[in-house]
């Protein structure tokens, strides 16, 4: 994905229908209105506006998690992407796919039952409360910010693709969707809280997937259902590759070469899918989903029948991949990486006309919008609840939800100003930086948190702090910033040192620096650690024995304390 304003070359649309894509976005988003109005008067707590009351079912959170992971660049670029790349980009639909097991086998239950709103309500249990809550708050934000400034992106490039006819960036009108549609999610947010965000996603989630199953079956309609035979046809009629690969074969991404000026092929493609498969599920806003359960078994119900649906789902953006270069041909599949976007637009053109691309584009202007609404709900509960804890404020509930409205407006608005303010800048690195801050930072903290029992507090910030300062400072030296003429941040510098996936060795690093912090320390809480097991297994609040705490070695403060023994 590239970010929009930063004058991708021209390419002819004759594929979109603005007028009726502007109609279907008008009706989409005056039934959100009406959506988000209907649950107004159930946001009067802090549970409420932040967690649906945690009172979301299985099956409804189940198709809201799904919601979470139908993106932009894991929708319409995907297709693209495999049109062009074949088996090689399959695989990385599949790591998509890998990685929401984890959620299954690792976070829900676990999480669910621990309770609280953010990560730090786990890392309490293991560590001193202030460090605890920061750790969790930086983790937390720094993700939010950089996936909202991509997803402001991703508004601009559906205004481009989708709402406006020129071969060229209309640089004004795009600005002006993405800052009217950032007002609008904002907007959502201030009314309905979490519970309203469910309720959108639920309807952007049934949308999007019955539009790709309509896609789906119209596919496979041309092949008469024979699945066999459009293969064939993709194989035949794939644009050539300079490795010589065939598209159902390896090679399109794993041959010597694929990267530009590297010589870290084969491993850069496969880096890029381990990353996917173990920090995908990594992202703060994607655990909310677990918080909102109504207790850890439906959690993790919601968990299991989001991976099987993801599944079936991204099966279909596989046929439809395959399906646009066999029915497009080599000639209209967009081979230049910035227009690979454009290949499902002119697949639904060549099957419906310009009427379902009008119908298409205000789908995935409301898709976009949702996933914005999902990441600055997270974004506000964490700055509401880790911060004000990390500063020992404790709020009555009245107070605590005006300034949770005050936290949606204020970050809101500044997150909307900085993602416009970058928009000319290519800023999909930020996805892939997202995910390895996920494999680095979030996988080993919670796994740490959950199952060691000499976890603590230095093992806590050097899992957190080291891993995302090693994930940082790789990516700066990374193709994505520098070196790389068309996909680089800053295309006309070369200070790259790395081509892998920086996650892949970073996340190695989070684990390896969480231990040694860990063993280093003497600081031991058995009692929290105690605590959270009982918590994670069966949901229940066991209060502690109050003992007078041991004072750590390491800083001369009092050992962290479970919550149970803060009261």
């Amino acid at each position: 994905m590239t970010t929009v304003l930063a004058d991708p070359p021209p390419i002819t649309n004759t594929w979109a229908a603005p007028a009726l894509a502007t109609v279907v976005a008008l009706v989409l988003a005056a039934v959100v209105f009406a959506i988000v109005r209907s649950v107004r008067g159930r946001t009067r707590t802090p549970d409420d506006f932040l967690l649906a009351g945690r009172n979301v079912g299985a099956l409804p959170n189940a198709v809201t998690m799904v919601g979470g992971i139908i993106l932009y660049s894991t929708v319409i670029i995907s297709i693209g992407h495999i049109a062009l790349n074949g088996l090689d980009a399959i695989y990385l639909v599949v790591a998509f796919t890998i990685g929401s097991v984890l959620g299954v086998l690792i976070y829900a239950a676990p999480l669910r039952n621990v309770g609280g709103y953010t990560l730090g309500d786990l890392f309490v249990l293991r560590a001193r409360e202030r460090p605890a809550r920061i750790a969790s708050a930086a983790t937390t934000l720094v993700v939010f910010t950089m996936f909202m400034v991509v997803m402001l992106a991703a508004v601009g490039l559906v205004a481009n693709r989708m709402f406006n006819t020129s071969s060229t960036v209309n640089k004004p009108f795009v600005a002006g969707v993405m800052f009217l549609v950032g007002l609008i999610v904002i907007a959502w947010v201030y009314m309905g809280g979490m519970a309203g965000v469910t309720r959108i996603l639920v309807f952007k989630t049934i949308l999007m997937v019955l539009a790709v199953a309509v896609l789906t079956v119209a596919v496979m309609a041309k092949y008469k259902m024979n699945m066999v035979h459009l293969l064939n046809d993709a194989q035949d009629h794939a644009p050539p590759n300079k490795s010589g690969a065939k598209l159902l074969e390896d090679g399109r991404l794993f041959s010597k070469g694929t990267t530009y000026n590297s010589g870290q092929d084969p491993w850069v493609h496969l880096s890029k899918l381990v990353c996917i498969a173990i920090g995908g599920m990594g992202m703060p806003w994607f655990f909310m989903r677990f918080h909102v359960a109504r207790n850890g078994r439906e959690a993790r119900q919601s968990a299991g029948w989001a991976s099987m649906i993801t599944a079936a789902f991204f099966q279909c953006i596989i046929i439809l991949g395959l399906g646009a270069v066999a029915i497009l041909h080599a000639k209209n599949v967009q081979v230049v990486p910035e227009h690979r976007d454009a290949t499902l637009p002119k697949l639904v053109d060549n099957l419906f006309g310009k009427w379902a691309n009008g119908v298409l584009g205000g789908f995935a202007l409301l898709s976009v919008a949702a996933i914005l609404a999902a990441v600055l709900i997270n974004g506000v509960t964490s700055f509401t609840k880790d911060i004000n804890a990390a500063r020992g404020r404790n709020p009555e509930p009245a107070a605590e939800v005006k300034d949770i409205r005050r936290n949606v407006l204020v970050i809101g608005f500044a997150s909307l100003v900085l993602g416009t303010a970058m928009a000319p800048l290519l800023t999909h690195i930020f996805i892939p930086t997202s995910i390895d801050l996920g494999a680095s930072v979030v996988l080993p903290s919670l796994l740490y948190s959950l199952y060691w029992r000499r976890f603590n507090t230095r093992g806590l910030m050097w899992t957190v702090y080291g891993g995302m300062v090693a994930t940082l400072v790789m990516v700066v030296f990374s193709n994505g910033i520098s070196g790389d003429p068309h996909n680089a941040m800053f295309a006309g510098l070369d200070f790259k040192i790395i081509d892998l996936e920086p996650g892949m060795i970073s996340a190695p690093i989070g684990f390896l620096l969480g231990y040694l912090g860990t063993v280093t320390s003497r600081e031991r809480n058995d009692a929290g650690f105690a605590e959270m097991r009982v918590r994670a297994l069966t949901g229940a609040v066991i209060p502690a024995p109050k003992a007078p705490l041991a004072r750590s070695a390491d800083t001369g403060e009092p050992e962290s304390r479970t919550p149970s023994e803060a009261h």
